[in-house]
């Protein structure tokens, strides 16, 4: 693995990087008016006009009653949503359908000053709403999350006591299955948790709505919570280093998304960090920058939207708007003085 820190010059799918709206900002107060102040700023709901019928709606708006019972300030924010573009709750209820299989990668690497974090953000460049929010409700942790337009939702984070917690995509949905979603279910742990050890606690009792895997991590410890809604199960770090692709690993969990190429050849390349004496965030963000695997990946589906390195130890996180392969960290906060 080469030295270079810089991001290269690489031009493919470049355009549409460039079209999709990138932005950083604070929303602040109840959840209500965090609902409505993202709503504002975002312009108008994802794939608007979209309803359900029949099994799906009907397990979406079990689904909707399950979150509230767990978390009723998040559907407060949809309340905050719904006003504030003036569209009915029916064409937000779809919210609560399960995502798609993804192709994201992360890893945690415990070093004498703590542990780092790396993540990327692999979809579809379809998936043009990338908002870097950082949020202070009235009730709950300050934290800074990635929003890409599910209501309520972000796909990774860190919050006020130092806690961060993303997901990767662990295979597809049994669509039957009635649960809070893992867009809500990443919010709840930045919202609620106050240590790696809570959410891993926590996320082992939720409702869950579909196979993912959450990493979990503060500046003392870290895991990988491999969750389906039939069960879960918890990996932690081998040799100092703890790696999450999209097939799942620890012997229990195996069956529900087995190992595949591309997931397979992630997780390889991530595991040579375990090779590095004393690794750095500039060696984290030359391995997010990889095309040879890659973890930065350009296929549509399977590209890197976004990217995130974090010290934990500092309580700081840093995003390129973009691939990392082609844009700079530069969008640095702690959100514990922010």
């Amino acid at each position: 693995m080469n030295n270079k820190a810089q991001p290269v010059e690489m031009s493919e799918n470049v355009e549409q990087e460039w079209n999709a709206d990138y932005r950083t900002y604070s929303v602040e107060g109840d959840h209500y008016e965090i609902g409505y102040e993202t709503a504002k700023r975002s312009g108008e709901i994802i794939e608007p006009g979209t309803s359900l019928s029949g099994d799906a709606r009907i397990t979406a708006e079990k689904s909707r009653e399950v979150t509230k019972e767990v978390f009723p300030a998040a559907v407060s924010e949809f309340d905050g949503y719904s006003d504030a573009l003036g569209i009915p709750d029916d064409e937000m209820l779809w919210h609560f359908t399960p995502g798609i299989d993804g192709s994201c990668s992360a890893m945690a690497i415990e070093t004498d000053d703590g542990i780092l974090i790396g993540r990327n953000y692999d979809f579809f460049y379809s998936e043009s709403r990338r908002h870097f929010i950082h949020t202070v409700p009235d009730q709950g942790y300050a934290h800074v999350g990635v929003h890409e337009g599910l209501v309520g939702g972000r796909f990774d984070g860190l919050n006020d006591q130092g806690l961060f917690v993303s997901f990767n995509g662990a295979g597809f949905p049994d669509h039957s299955a009635v649960g809070m979603p893992f867009h809500l279910v990443v919010r709840y742990l930045l919202a609620k948790c106050d240590s790696a050890v809570d959410a891993r606690d926590t996320l082992r009792d939720l409702p869950l709505r579909e196979p993912k895997s959450y990493l979990l991590a503060d500046s003392d410890s870290a895991f990988v919570v491999e969750a389906h809604p039939e069960q879960t199960a918890v990996r932690t770090p081998n040799a100092g280093l703890l790696v999450a692709t999209n097939h799942f690993i620890h012997s229990e969990m195996e069956a529900f998304k087995p190992p595949w190429d591309n997931s397979v050849q992630r997780r390889n390349r991530l595991l040579e960090f375990s090779n590095l004496d004393s690794p750095t965030i500039e060696d984290l963000q030359v391995g997010l920058r990889d095309h040879e695997a890659p973890v930065c990946g350009h296929e549509d589906g399977m590209a890197t939207l976004w990217s995130c390195v974090s010290e934990l130890s500092t309580g700081r996180i840093s995003y390129p708007l973009g691939a990392p392969c082609r844009n700079r960290y530069s969008w640095t906060i702690t959100p514990r003085v922010e």
